[in-house]
């Protein structure tokens, strides 16, 4: 009997730390809080993994291994199908509203929007903006998917690689720990970027001539993307505008030298500029890369003379 009590008595504990918000903490935004605000944080969280509805948090259900809200609204669900379909059609901005409407559906029925509907919402907000309103709406779309979602979520950990770089545009990151979303998210001066906060695209095409595939690898490591990403933060220092393109001409000329018992092919890959900017993205590109395949020991073995165009591009 005593040891039935003890069961029971443990039992009991467990349900009642279950109700209250002594395990919120795991699911809340922001610092640690025992109000009724911060229960409802709790409550916004899902996507926790789950062997069964009682292990997961109140108010959700465990539906194919995931936590999931228990209440829902159709008229939301359906305005997230539309933006997903308008996002997959190309229409970006018409996604952004039907997003909108979705999560503005889901606060009228009182119904924690899910963490699929807010991060996706938020990659496209952060994505497309061209005006400090719409960099604002961005923010804003990323909060609610902090706040809908867990650490780890897939999605969560992009929308958080996109805020990463806004920090650099007077982003506060602080202000998505508060317990509500501040005023406005960009609050602080810009700042000179670093490489980690740099988006680098090289396009170049394909060729059989001598030494470029070789050349072409080269240009792909992470020396040679590190000094196009040094490249993009000067330009950045000189513009401050968050992306910049280059139309470069990579060249091959050799010649050969006869040393008698063999053969010599002299020559050396070079880039070049197309533009008549002295100072700025191309002109440093052309330069250090130029300096960086000198360097990198790819050499042709016979007589070849070419060039071939390539873009890159970079942006925060």
């Amino acid at each position: 009997m005593k040891r039935l009590c003890i069961v029971a008595f443990a039992l009991v504990a467990c349900g009642q730390s279950n109700e209250s918000g002594s395990g919120g903490n795991v699911w809340a935004q922001g610092p640690a809080d025992t109000s009724e605000e911060a229960t409802t944080e709790v409550e916004l969280a899902s996507g926790a993994t789950c062997d069964g509805t009682p292990s997961c948090p109140r108010g959700q259900v465990c539906s194919g291994g995931l936590c999931r809200h228990r209440r829902t609204s159709v008229r939301a669900e359906a305005l997230a199908s539309a933006a997903e379909a308008q996002r997959l059609a190309g229409d970006s901005e018409g996604a952004l509203t039907s997003f909108e409407e979705a999560i503005g559906a889901y606060v009228e029925a009182n119904v924690p929007a899910p963490a699929d509907v807010a991060c996706s919402a938020a990659l496209l907000a952060l994505r497309y903006y061209d005006t400090p309103e719409e960099r604002e709406r961005g923010a804003r779309f990323a909060d609610r998917c902090f706040r809908a979602s867990l650490p780890g979520n897939a999605q969560r950990v992009e929308v958080l690689r996109a805020v990463g770089r806004l920090r650099y545009d007077g982003l506060a990151l602080d202000g998505f720990d508060q317990p509500s979303a501040p005023e406005r998210f960009f609050s602080r001066e810009p700042s000179r970027p670093t490489v980690d906060a740099v988006e680098l695209a090289l396009s170049l095409p394909e060729s059989s001539e001598p030494g470029y595939a070789e050349v072409r690898e080269a240009l792909r490591t992470e020396d040679a993307t590190r000094i196009v990403a040094d490249c993009f933060i000067q330009d950045w220092e000189l513009r401050h505008q968050r992306e910049a393109r280059a139309s470069l001409l990579l060249k091959l000329e050799t010649r050969m030298r006869d040393m008698g018992t063999y053969d010599l092919y002299e020559g050396a890959f070079t880039v070049e500029k197309t533009s008549l900017d002295v100072d700025g993205f191309e002109p440093c590109l052309a330069a250090g890369l130029t300096a960086y395949l000198a360097e990198s020991g790819v050499r042709v073995g016979r007589s070849a003379r070419w060039q071939i165009p390539f873009e890159v591009a970079a942006q925060l």
